[in-house]
């Protein structure tokens, strides 16, 4: 059904107030405009695949101001971005199956695009955040990356990111904290 949501596992709202939907368990994005009582399919919902038209139990969304739809594509391993109106994604980070190189990702959660269009992914499974730059094929490690752990220069499967000024905000899922990473820092500094 196409308002029923199955596993809904994140959320964002533009500045239009549409509200777009991670909807897990049905491998889509949806899209429900203020007031509406219906919402549109706006990526995936092609069933469960890695093919451009499909995704894999989508977790984080974001939505940049021209509208461009950034998926973190857990199931696999990948960010996959769809223009308005698209009937396909591409892949924009990772897509090589999952790993620990910088040309991977592995059951990546959050996803941030900063206005310059570098994508900044909450890697969960290798505990860092990863930094792609447009069109680049590969990502740099800004946070974490150290094995999971508590240590200042350490994630705990990070589960999603925010950006301003280059500063990195991460939810540390399982060390139960929100960690501050200054811009070029090697340690953090836990805020919550």
């Amino acid at each position: 059904m196409k308002n029923k949501l199955s596993n809904p596992t994140g959320v964002f709202i533009d500045p239009s107030r549409n509200i777009f939907v991670a909807d897990g368990g049905n491998h889509r994005i949806q899209k429900w405009a203020p007031g509406a009582t219906k919402a549109i399919i706006v990526a995936g919902g092609n069933g469960p695949g890695s093919e451009s038209d499909q995704l894999y139990n989508p977790h984080g969304v974001y939505v940049d101001l021209t509208e461009n739809i950034y998926i973190a594509d857990i199931g696999n391993n990948r960010i996959q971005k769809w223009t308005p109106g698209a009937t396909e994604g591409i892949t924009v980070a990772g897509g090589n199956g999952r790993g620990t190189a910088a040309n991977q990702l592995y059951s990546p959660q959050g996803v941030y695009v900063d206005i310059t269009g570098n994508v900044f992914v909450a890697d969960w499974g290798n505990h860092r955040v990863q930094k792609w730059t447009p069109g680049a094929t590969e990502g740099i490690t800004v946070a974490g990356g150290n094995g999971p752990g508590s240590a200042a220069n350490q994630l705990y499967y990070p589960t999603d990111i925010y950006v301003i000024n280059e500063t990195i905000f991460v939810a540390d899922g399982n060390k139960h904290r929100i960690q501050k990473w200054a811009p070029g820092a090697t340690e953090a500094i836990t805020v919550i």
